[in-house]
């Protein structure tokens, strides 16, 4: 499976050590920039409306007042009001074990977490695990989706990834606008690795080769979550 810049369906992630990250300024990534689209930034509608949640009951407009006329008037008496069913607010799960380091709401957090998602990709895809990755991502991301697919695939056949498939070289944040959101880069290595089922037979391997990764990230108050995923030229 290869990487690709729309069906990210087969990104190959591995844990590493986690080290400091590097907060890289605009002036320094200015050239990586032009090579980006502006859309790099932007965050999904899906992602800013979650910032919105659990806002105030709006206040109901005062009844129109009656008009005094030459006919007597008529009162309806009003329904009995039926006690509304608690409703609650839709939330992404968040994962439990995200570690402190990868929830503080800096450029080092963000670095951090994700090393985290890297990691726990990795896990899906060699376990492999199904069902690890979406509370660490908005429901919006597309890469996120094709990578859960794909390891409910490898489950179903009893298929696995033969190592970690992904090795980091380099993470560093970029600066944002809003802090809210933010890009990190990573310089990864895509491992030359084999599905494999459980006899050892290889379905497919992947050709070694370097990618460099855009991670979108959302702050959704209490943790990072991915927005998008993109390979960048």
């Amino acid at each position: 499976m290869m990487l690709t810049t729309v069906n990210l369906t087969t990104v190959k992630l591995t844990t590493v050590k986690l080290t400091t990250v590097k907060s890289i300024s605009t002036a320094k990534l200015a050239s990586t920039s032009r090579k980006t689209s502006a859309a790099l930034l932007a965050v999904p509608l899906a992602a800013s409306m979650l910032l919105a949640g659990c806002g105030g009951d709006t206040k109901p407009n005062a009844s129109p007042s009656s008009t005094a006329g030459s006919s007597p008037t008529t009162t309806t008496p009003a329904p009995t009001a039926t006690p509304a069913s608690p409703t609650s607010t839709a939330r992404p799960k968040t994962d439990p074990n995200i570690p402190a380091t990868a929830r503080a709401h800096t450029p080092a957090g963000a670095g951090a977490f994700v090393r985290y998602f890297i990691g726990r990709l990795n896990v899906a895809w060699t376990g492999p695990r199904a069902g690890i990755l979406s509370p660490l991502c908005q429901a919006s991301s597309k890469a996120c989706a094709a990578y859960e697919n794909d390891a409910a695939r490898l489950a179903k056949e009893g298929h696995r990834y033969d190592g970690n498939p992904v090795t980091i070289e380099f993470i560093g944040a970029l600066d944002a606008p809003s802090p809210k959101r933010l890009d990190v880069l990573a310089n990864v290595v895509q491992e030359r690795r084999s599905e494999i089922d459980g006899a050892g037979k290889k379905y497919i391997t992947d050709k070694r080769k370097k990618l460099r990764v855009d991670f979108e990230l959302l702050y959704t108050g209490h943790a990072w979550s991915v927005a998008t995923i993109k390979i960048m030229k």
